[in-house]
């Protein structure tokens, strides 16, 4: 039998309820039991009560909690100072290194096994629309598949797959979209096809109308942009219609994000490797930073569609101010990726849309609401958009300089241990 080990960090008691429930639903249609399942979780609630939570589970659970966390910290240090990684504040960087940490520390578990590393808002399931409303659906038998895949493939080290429905964070950069279409009354018909979505500026088709579903339960249109702004999927879904009906490998774009699925074990002596300012504060994208790193010294990284799960985002405590704050840290993640493998070029291509964009956002708000019924949201935009066109160009380029010479030697160090 072949082991997976699935494993996530969480701070929200509701996310992992619906994570874990979607597990034994697709694990329940798996019917070719041809592996054994096991879950670690990273418990980092304030009630610290996620044991207990999970002892009504019928799955083998292990949870590790703050104290374990902090211990692990404390006994390899070392790990998140090669990984440029600040431990005054809680990041996706940090968490992925604490999942490194006890990986290898725990290594003889894992080394023959497949370990699927999840966001905790995830869902094991397939976004489907019905009726105009999304709903999931539990029919894929993700298990069963990726072992076949496993056992297939021993040149591969690791998949990368995509997620569904609501789009990533940073949600700003994807809402331009969203508020054109609803505000041109553009979007699909109920019982209409839906066409395949990409949540990107750069991917967004702006000549055909039919990509989009109308998805709100209210029609009062400030809501529906308040929405709109902090996330809510309302017309511009995050969905592939064209899923195969079986796994098929293509070239990694190396847009790694919340669901990844490691064969090679070997990966997590690999160190996760980020991007922190003067202030501590992380850029995003640390995982696709690591996804370059792991391409360039060797390691086998594929996309599969078929695994996709949907992103099941809570949005209740969704504010204008914490995407803000999100949009501008992804925004120097986003510019660091473009710097360091595709040129300094297209870090200024990259760097003139985000100084336009957020002012574009703010063109269609002034001529399509009430500005007064959304002051808050507009002034918390005009202070995104003054801290990206005061963004220093240069004092960026030099820091960017030196992350590669850090990466660089990293890759020197790492190709000799190899050989």
């Amino acid at each position: 039998m072949t082991k997976i080990n699935i494993i996530f960090s969480t701070k929200n008691e509701e996310n992992t309820n619906n994570i874990i429930g979607s597990i034994l639903k697709s694990n329940s249609f798996d019917k070719n039991k041809n592996f054994t399942l096991s879950i670690t979780v990273f418990d980092k609630t304030l009630k610290q009560n996620i044991q207990s939570k999970l002892e009504s589970f019928p799955l083998n659970t292990k949870v590790i909690d703050l104290v374990g966390i902090q211990q692990l910290e404390k006994k390899h240090f070392n790990l998140f100072q090669k990984a440029n990684c600040s431990t005054n504040i809680d990041s996706i960087q940090r968490a992925r290194i604490q999942q490194q940490i006890y990986i290898i520390q725990n290594f003889e578990t894992f080394k023959k096994s497949i370990i699927w590393q999840v966001d905790d808002d995830m869902l094991f399931g397939r976004s489907e629309f019905k009726d105009n409303k999304h709903i999931v659906s539990y029919s894929t038998n993700y298990f069963s598949k990726i072992v076949e895949l496993y056992h297939q493939n021993n040149n591969v080290d690791a998949i990368i797959s995509p997620s569904t429905y609501v789009p990533p964070i940073p949600s700003l950069l994807y809402c331009e979209s969203q508020l054109n279409t609803f505000f041109n009354g553009k979007y699909t018909p109920k019982n209409s096809i839906i066409q395949s979505e990409y949540h990107d500026y750069y991917n967004q088709n702006n000549y055909d109308n039919n990509y989009s579903i109308f998805l709100s339960n209210t029609e009062r249109k400030t809501t529906i942009v308040k929405n709109i702004l902090v996330g809510k999927p309302i017309t511009k879904i995050s969905f592939e219609n064209n899923l195969s009906s079986v796994p098929n490998f293509t070239k990694s774009n190396l847009l790694r994000g919340g669901n990844f699925i490691v064969f090679n074990p070997e990966i997590f002596h690999i160190p996760h490797l980020g991007f922190s300012e003067s202030n501590n504060i992380p850029a995003r994208r640390s995982d696709m930073i690591h996804s370059h790193l792991l391409t360039e010294i060797g390691f086998q990284i594929k996309d599969v569609s078929y695994f996709s799960l949907v992103h099941n985002r809570t949005l209740s405590n969704a504010s204008i101010e914490s995407s803000c704050e999100k949009y501008f840290s992804d925004m120097i993640g986003a510019l660091l990726v473009s710097y360091l493998y595709k040129g300094e070029t297209e870090f200024k291509n990259r760097l003139k849309f985000y100084q336009k964009h957020i002012k574009s956002i703010l063109n269609l708000l002034h001529q399509n609401i009430n500005e007064n019924e959304l002051k808050n949201e507009i002034d918390r935009l005009i202070e995104l958009d003054i801290q990206i066109n005061s963004f220093d160009k240069n004092h960026f380029i030099n820091e960017f300089k030196k992350f590669k010479l850090t990466q660089e030697q990293l890759k020197s160090k790492l190709c000799k241990l190899a050989s």
